[in-house]
């Protein structure tokens, strides 16, 4: 029964967008708490039992795969979502052509992340507000911590992920909590525009936008402008590298630091991880085909493609970039992407913690509520960005954990 439980939602979220139905929680200015539905407190409390009960329902051994073993909580998820791939590549360009169907599946991705993310210390002030950017208003969520520490404190500005398409402040809003908790820093967290709606580079516009915003904002907001950095996770990863790209060839000041959990680091180009990891691990091929010519429309062909579309790839250099954490899993498709980008960096004198959490599929900061190895990354990747971000420079000796992990 219990297994029911976590594959029918799913189904029935894709029909249900198909059908136009809406869920407006996390639509309003400022979004009501986290409260979860029966059914969303059954699957929680599925997955927050011990390791041994997963490893003993798998329906096959465990997955190793270059010397990395799968964590077995998400292993068993993952061999409940593969039936569903065929499900979504039939369903969600029907859905995705719809305003209610594309609403009805953001706000039910929101709540799916928030749910099996970390509770923690609550926040000493959070504030909704719009600031001005090029194209309009951009939305974003300001969060601070309770701190002793004295003087002005840091700021990270934060762009969330979901392929450019998916996902919110909202789904994020834990994750940056325990950002801003463990680092010590204030976070701005950018509601950036997603397409189809408003394709690339509009939200690489808002990314920036929010960055040149925080820097002049800064003092106002109890933060110190000479320590901004920048980060997100996925496609904000690749919003974030855009952010530091552009500084660099206006002549700007670049952030202080950047932050990169599996960062979408450029256009596929068939690694061997997009080949390994292609169903089942979280992030698909065939949503990566699904998003591209909604995101890039007219990029037919990687040539196409210049040096901030296809960073990795397309980037003449990469020199001037600030120290940099990048946070990758072991069983994702993004995997040797991401690695690759730490490996240009470090090429070209940038500092970088190239931390490998082997056990991991994509999005793993949204499992760190019963996950403990996403918990881990998650504390570790914060606690490594406060110092960096105060002295401008990593530590001298990372934290001998993901980083030794294949």
């Amino acid at each position: 029964m219990r297994k029911r439980k976590l594959i029918v939602p799913l189904a029935v979220l894709f029909l249900a967008a198909a059908f136009g139905w809406s869920w407006t929680q996390f639509g309003t200015a400022t979004p009501s708490p986290f409260v979860p539905t029966e059914s969303e407190q059954e699957k929680l409390a599925l997955f927050q039992q011990p390791e041994d009960w997963f490893f003993a329902h798998l329906q096959g051994p465990p997955e190793v795969i270059d010397g990395a073993t799968l964590d077995p909580k998400l292993q068993y998820l993952a061999e409940r979502m593969r039936p569903m791939g065929p499900w979504f590549e039939r369903l969600m360009p029907a859905i995705f052509a719809t305003p209610p169907g594309r609403r009805w599946v953001r706000d039910s991705i929101d709540r799916e992340w928030t749910l099996y993310t970390k509770i923690t210390a609550p926040m000493r002030r959070i504030e909704d507000r719009e600031i001005p950017g090029r194209d309009g208003p951009v939305p974003v969520r300001l969060y601070w911590p309770q701190t002793n520490e004295p003087g002005p404190l840091p700021v990270l500005v934060y762009c969330h992920g979901g392929g450019w398409l998916f996902a919110s402040v909202a789904a994020l809003d834990r994750a940056v909590r325990l950002l801003a908790n463990e680092a010590r820093v204030i976070v701005l967290s950018v509601d950036y525009r997603r397409a189809p709606e408003h394709p690339y580079p509009a939200a690489s516009d808002d990314g920036e936008d929010a960055y040149l915003w925080a820097i002049a904002n800064a003092t106002a907001l109890s933060g110190d402008p000479a320590r901004v950095a920048v980060g997100g996770d996925s496609a904000g990863g690749h919003i974030s590298i855009n952010t530091v790209q552009r500084q660099l060839a206006a002549g700007r000041p670049v952030p202080r630091a950047l932050l990169l959990y599996y960062p979408g680091t450029g256009l596929p180009r068939g690694d061997r991880s997009m080949r390994l990891f292609a169903r089942g691990y979280g992030l698909d091929a065939s949503f990566i085909d699904f998003l591209l010519p909604r995101v890039f429309p007219g990029i037919s062909d990687h040539d196409q493609a210049d040096a901030l579309m296809d960073p990795l790839h397309m980037a003449a250099s990469l020199r001037g970039f600030p120290p940099t954490i990048v946070a990758t899993g072991g069983f994702d498709i993004l995997r040797d992407s991401g690695r690759a980008f730490a490996a240009r960096l470090a090429a070209d004198g940038v500092p970088v913690a190239d931390l490998r959490y082997g056990p991991l599929t994509h999005s793993f900061l949204q499992f760190s509520g019963v996950v403990a190895e996403a918990e881990r990354a998650a504390n570790e990747t914060a606690r490594l960005l406060g110092p960096t971000l105060r002295a401008g420079t990593l530590p001298p000796a990372p934290p001998a954990t993901g980083a030794a992990t294949p």
